[in-house]
């Protein structure tokens, strides 16, 4: 995967978007979305500013190829695979509920913070041990 395509999934995900709802909002189907965040396919200048308009974030951040440009939460010394790891296993544990009833977008970011935050902090103390 390219770095402009990753940044664009974890973006996506971050918003809790499918493939189709973030490609209604650019104006491209999701098959266009999936190849773009696959490197299959390149993002024009007009995709590139739609992506920036969505996500709030401007081109030349959506361009960086630092990885860690558009999540301030991430730790300078993550990797791209630690970062992979963060969203997928955020991704495998998606739909929560309360009592029954799913949690709102609202709450499921305020867990999905909480979780991240849990998570740096052990993926830390296990580099720090592996050093040893």
């Amino acid at each position: 995967m390219n770095n402009l395509g990753n940044k664009i999934k974890q973006l996506r995900k971050n918003k809790h978007l499918t493939q189709k709802q973030l490609g209604d909002l650019v104006h491209l189907t999701p098959q266009v979305i999936s190849n773009i965040e696959r490197g299959y396919t390149s993002a024009s200048a007009e995709d590139l500013a739609n992506f920036s308009r969505v996500f709030n974030v401007s081109i030349d951040e959506l361009s960086k190829n630092d990885i860690n440009s558009y999540d301030p939460s991430t730790p300078s010394w993550a990797t791209d695979k630690d970062i992979n790891d963060l969203h997928n296993f955020l991704a495998e544990n998606g739909k929560m509920t309360y009592k029954g009833m799913d949690l709102t977008k609202e709450q499921r970011e305020r867990v999905d913070q909480i979780i991240t935050q849990v998570f740096w902090e052990e993926l830390e103390k296990d580099k720090r041990k592996n050093e040893r």
